[in-house]
């Protein structure tokens, strides 16, 4: 009689297997990986680049002339020695008393922008639309761990990443904690973000935030120091968490 049973066994073996294979895979596959990331204000502009400016456009890169049909007015605030200043223009093309006011305008202070027209489109009855938002100027140096980005790097490594077990994160799964930076060092404003799923995972990675040793804060070409945001992210940098922190890639601290 032939025996039958190990040809029985074998697929059976294998669907049991498969629950365990899908469970192993979505567990990260590599070690844990983690950054600090400065976190940017949606629209902001460098005082070099304010120079140049000639257009909202180079004001705004997500400004879109092609929306506009015709020009109703367009208007720049800006705040020079804590006093506000409006100049209005035509259409998109700054006129030199608005380059003027910004190249004046108090660094700390954001530039807020107004457009009034009428929309690009074939409606007969069209509505005066409105566009507006605000720029920041970026502080020529940015807010730094004191010793740098390799010391970070240590510090986060012993106080919090390598008490965590890489299981904790699956794929796509990231927590993200953001905190501030304010004008003497300090670590403010800690607060998370995205959690782990993991309540002491992420506990302890605010607690690493919070008792940080002192940054050396950012400051303009004056002397004036700001507050920055940063984020310190963990886990698989493939989420889509990614894109709501408003952290430009080249700018991850590895």
């Amino acid at each position: 009689m032939i025996n039958v049973y190990p040809k029985l066994i074998l697929p059976f073996l294998l669907l049991l297997a498969l629950p365990y294979q899908g469970i192993a895979q979505d567990s990260l596959s590599f070690d844990l990986q983690f950054e600090v990331h400065r976190v940017y204000p949606p629209i902001s502009i460098t005082k070099e680049k304010l120079k140049t400016v000639q257009t909202v456009a180079d004001l705004n890169p997500r400004y879109t002339a092609s929306w506009v049909k015709e020009y109703q007015s367009v208007e720049i605030q800006t705040i020079h020695k804590g006093q506000v200043k409006k100049a209005n223009s035509n259409n998109d093309v700054l006129t030199q008393e608005q380059k003027n006011n910004l190249q004046t305008a108090d660094e700390t202070a954001e530039i807020a922008v107004v457009v009034k027209y009428l929309p690009n489109n074939n409606l007969k009855h069209n509505d005066t639309k409105e566009i507006s938002f605000t720029v920041a100027t970026d502080p020529q140096t940015e807010a730094k761990y004191t010793g740098g980005q390799h010391q970070l790097t240590q510090y986060l490594k012993e106080k919090a990443i390598n008490k965590i077990a890489p299981t904790t994160f699956k794929k796509h799964n990231i927590t993200a904690i953001k905190f501030t930076i304010d004008e003497e060092g300090f670590v403010i404003n800690t607060e998370v973000f995205e959690s782990s799923k993991d309540e002491q995972v992420d506990k302890l990675l605010v607690e690493t935030i919070c008792n940080m040793p002192n940054w050396t804060p950012a400051k303009y070409a004056s002397g004036t120091k700001v507050k920055q945001d940063f984020v310190l992210t963990a886990g698989d940098h493939n989420s889509c968490t990614i894109n709501q922190l408003n952290i430009p890639r080249n700018d991850w601290f590895k």
